[in-house]
């Protein structure tokens, strides 16, 4: 009710927003679901040690996903402002070339993980105790093997967020899930514990759902823009390219906070202790998905509204994005007070949590949700020049400061979370001076 009275008395682009939101909230309270109950059944069917080495080796070796040079957000943008000028000669082009320049990536990016993975001791590199008998290399084979072809496949986000269809991409991931939650429950029925079966059900049926998303997309509503060889135009990849390669750096930075902390928690301190700061990051997490929710559709809103000139569209949804932020923040709070008997009730007494994980999980999710106002704003209109500059500073004082923090300090897990907060100021100090100024800029 509160989304109606706020937004559907407005125009389409605030329409279609909150159909998506409401769309998106639905699926991913069954999301929500389907991932709490992955963490204590994937805990069981492994052991605290072995599911730690699994999210330390998965998320590495996820890195993949950010290694697109930016071509995924760059075609966002480029795609969106075509949609809005109604150009659909360049949109195909924009698609066609995106998708022939990422699958030569790709292949160029997996030939060369297949020399270096053959000389790789994965066991030493995460001080895996020797009493876990598994074939990590066989395991990280097979993880960048489908790592790689969805990482051609997941293309199809972009087109559709481009399309402001941010609901059916949570759909779609929705769907993945609740496939490998089937699959682990049958494997915990009729196998033995096996990191290679965990790998390769996680890693495969991704695969699987967006191939056959593809295919239909491209046969149905998107066919006026699907891929083809004859619209590969490398001018168009430029375009792309000058815009996507900021977004590259971005995303860089962004491995760096996310990814690298379960492996530098697994380097200072054990494979087992990854698992305690995970399930504290996917509690608060809560927070941050359900802002994303909401702010998503206004990406590419935003792109649309920035060529069409409405800035007083903008403004607006500024100001009620603002007001649920504070209504999350309130969640959040009341998550920290109840967040022992949450965690109790969620994965049992086999694991036990710091409350100081815990507060500064928090801190951090309600810090990165503010910043995300403003940020998705500059990222619609493609102004990202000072972000990437910040975020390349904090990318390269992380790793020395989380080290400082937790190692020379002595505050543990804490130290790399007070990092990644201090490394992502940009969203909560620099953006909305920027947002702010821009919208001065363009007063009417």
């Amino acid at each position: 009710m509160l989304l109606k009275r706020y937004y559907l008395r407005g125009n389409k682009r605030s329409v279609k927003a909150v159909r998506n939101i409401v769309s998106s909230l639905a699926i991913k309270v069954i999301s929500v679901a389907i991932n709490l109950a992955l963490v204590p059944l994937t805990i069981n069917y492994l052991s605290p040690t072995k599911y730690g080495v699994w999210l330390t080796i998965s998320s590495m070796l996820g890195w993949i996903s950010f290694f697109d040079i930016g071509l995924g957000h760059g075609l966002r943008n480029k795609l969106a402002e075509a949609l809005a000028k109604e150009e659909m000669h360049k949109a195909k082009s924009y698609v066609s070339t995106a998708y022939f320049s990422i699958s030569v990536l790709c292949c160029f990016l997996f030939l060369v993980f297949v020399l270096i993975n053959h000389y790789l001791n994965w066991n030493s590199i995460l001080h895996v105790p020797k009493e876990i008998d598994e074939n990590l290399k066989a395991i990280a084979l097979i993880l960048f093997s489908m790592f790689s072809i969805q990482f051609i496949l997941q293309l199809i986000n972009s087109i559709l967020l481009s399309n402001q269809q941010p609901a059916r991409v949570s759909f779609y991931n929705m769907l993945s899930n609740l496939m490998v939650l089937i699959a682990i429950t049958l494997l915990t029925r009729f196998t033995k514990e096996s990191l290679f079966h965990i790998a390769f059900v996680f890693s495969i049926i991704p695969v699987i759902v967006l191939g056959l998303v593809n295919v239909y997309y491209f046969r149905n509503n998107f066919r006026s823009f699907s891929p083809s060889i004859q619209k590969i135009d490398f001018g168009v990849l430029q375009e792309v390219l000058g815009l996507g390669v900021k977004f590259f750096i971005i995303q860089i930075s962004v491995l760096i906070f996310f990814q690298t902390s379960n492996l530098l928690i697994c380097r200072y301190f054990s494979p087992e202790l990854v698992t305690p700061y995970n399930i504290a990051f996917r509690y608060f997490g809560v927070i941050t998905m359900l802002f994303s929710i909401i702010t998503a559709p206004y990406w590419s809103a935003y792109t649309e509204a920035y060529v069409k000139q409405d800035f007083v569209w903008i403004r607006t949804s500024l100001k009620q994005l603002f007001k649920m932020w504070l209504i999350l923040v309130l969640v959040a709070l009341l998550m920290l007070l109840f967040s022992k008997y949450a965690y109790h009730y969620w994965i049992g007494d086999k694991i036990q949590i710091d409350f100081k994980i815990s507060l500064f999980m928090m801190i951090y999710t309600i810090t990165i949700s503010f910043g995300n106002i403003y940020i998705m704003v500059l990222n619609g209109i493609g102004k990202i020049r000072i972000q990437m500059l910040v975020n390349l500073i904090g990318m390269l004082l992380f790793i020395p400061l989380s080290y400082y923090l937790a190692v020379v300090l002595k505050t543990g897990i804490v130290g790399i979370i007070i990092s990644t907060i201090v490394c992502s100021i940009y969203g909560t100090a620099i953006a909305p001076f920027e947002v702010k100024r821009i919208l001065l800029r363009n007063q009417k």
